[in-house]
């Protein structure tokens, strides 16, 4: 594994969410130390989905600024969305007993040979196949983010 980071939707939509000032300012801050130290890594997943949540089922933004913020995101959208991500996503499931769709997140961040997986939806600590999943807004995860 190399130290790649993969984040989560929930992340992306946190960043702009004015609803929590302390996720959003965490969140915010996560993905700037993760593009400027050049170890951010999303899936097309993440940007389609963190698109129907701004625009349509949360309406944070108009469609015009949502594009625009995805668009910035895009170029670190390098984690795989085909039929080998797809394969890797049932042996995660079986092995793990993730749903679906995070199954297919998971999958696509270890193709992508990502170290860790940043989400507040899965077991924080979990190992997948080598890839550990922590949650960003842990004390533990502060600190770490601190010394980024």
């Amino acid at each position: 594994m190399t130290a790649r980071l993969f984040v989560d939707t929930n992340l992306l939509i946190y960043a702009l969410d004015p609803a929590d000032l302390q996720k959003r300012q965490v969140s915010a801050d996560l993905l700037r130390r993760a593009i400027r130290s050049r170890i951010l890594t999303l899936s097309p997943q993440s940007l389609n989905e963190a698109y129907r949540v701004l625009t349509q089922r949360r309406k944070i933004m108009p469609v015009a600024e949502a594009r625009a913020y995805l668009s910035g995101l895009a170029p670190w959208c390098i984690a795989p969305l085909d039929a080998q991500t797809t394969i890797r996503a049932w042996a995660v499931q079986d092995d793990i007993g993730t749903n679906w769709w995070d199954s297919l997140m998971l999958a696509a961040a270890l193709r992508a040979e990502c170290a860790l997986f940043v989400s507040e939806d899965m077991q924080d600590g979990q190992d997948v196949s080598g890839m550990r999943i922590v949650n960003p807004f842990t004390n533990e995860f502060a600190k770490a983010l601190a010394r980024m």
